[in-house]
């Protein structure tokens, strides 16, 4: 979804990543197989694209392709709601895995 990570630039790019293997919701299901990587902008924080196999990544690909239309931030999309108990709060945890490591990269900038 969104641009491939093989035509991006690995330096200019964080991934946040998630294994549903630990993803709440998909143990319940005991559908908790698959990952979801999603790669943001390093100088802007925007969603670029995503990578995901795994239980209702049809539903995650819908979200994260309106995100990366509206060139919607990282930080912008952990302030829309999130529900529980759902397989999409998987995505939350993977966009803060995101912001952690662009957090980590502004610090290391400055």
């Amino acid at each position: 979804m969104g641009v491939s990570f093989a035509r991006l630039a690995p330096q200019s790019v964080v991934t946040g990543k998630l294994d549903f293997a630990n993803q709440g919701h998909s143990r319940i299901l005991l559908k908790n197989k698959g990952l979801l990587h999603l790669y943001a902008d390093i100088d802007s924080s925007r969603l670029l694209g995503a990578q995901m196999v795994g239980p209702a990544v049809e539903h995650l690909s819908h979200l994260l392709a309106w995100a990366v239309q509206q060139q919607m931030t990282i930080e912008q999309m952990l302030e829309m709601p999130s529900y529980h108990s759902v397989i999409e709060e998987g995505l939350r945890m993977t966009l803060k895995d995101a912001r952690s490591k662009l957090d980590r990269f502004a610090t290391w900038q400055s």
